[in-house]
């Protein structure tokens, strides 16, 4: 069974086919049209310094010279400053979310940056660089995902190393791995990225003995 997929695309600068030539770098952002954690957190963080607050001036009633002097204070139950600290640990928890994103980073010239940002800002963001002399296209293929499903993901396909023929290498940089987007969106960015990374539709490339893949 196929998943919605309903992910919103941001292009930075807005570029069309027209246009794409004229730029130097473009970002491509995949994420979920609405993040609930995003949404959640202004709400919350102002329902839970108000809750803080009027606990604070309850506390203080308790540390108050009448209380003290008649014992208040230690008959004061634990079960007070539960609250306070799921409070602050939820809301912790909230704070260190973050709305996860898959970016590709596309820079004439150069080459191509993949970037995945995690849900949690303790996770470290997924960076990959592509230099432009080692990427032989970048094409979308067709796979099996989870359960038999059949999804379209775009790639960039990389030169093998010819420095360590021992080292196993992936020479497959899937581009938004995290989210693995419709196809409609991957054709919008396969062709931006390609008219700013070549100029052109088509590349050709074919292997030349001691010499690797070498561009026709």
């Amino acid at each position: 069974m196929s998943s919605p997929k309903n992910y919103a695309l941001e292009i930075t600068p807005h570029v069309d086919d027209s246009t794409v030539h004229h730029s130097n770098l473009i970002k491509f952002t995949v994420k979920n049209h609405t993040d609930f954690w995003a949404r959640l957190t202004p709400p919350y963080l102002v329902l839970a310094v108000s809750y803080l607050i009027w606990q604070c001036w309850r506390t203080q009633r308790v540390w108050d010279g009448q209380w003290w002097a008649s014992g208040a204070l230690f008959s004061e139950s634990p079960t007070h400053y539960i609250g306070p600290l799921v409070v602050v640990i939820v809301g912790i928890l909230v704070v260190m979310r973050q709305t996860p994103e898959d970016s590709v980073i596309v820079m004439k010239d150069i080459g191509v940056q993949l970037v995945s940002k995690k849900s949690w800002r303790f996770q470290n963001n997924v960076e990959v660089f592509v230099p432009l002399k080692d990427i032989i296209d970048l094409v979308i293929h067709e796979a099996f995902h989870n359960y038999g499903q059949v999804i379209f993901y775009l790639c960039v396909l990389t030169k093998p190393s010819q420095t360590d023929s021992t080292k196993s290498e992936n020479i497959i940089k899937v581009v938004f791995p995290e989210f693995l987007p419709r196809k409609d969106i991957l054709l919008q960015v396969w062709k931006l990225s390609r008219g700013l990374l070549f100029g052109e539709t088509k590349r050709y490339f074919r292997r030349v003995p001691g010499q690797g893949l070498k561009e026709i």
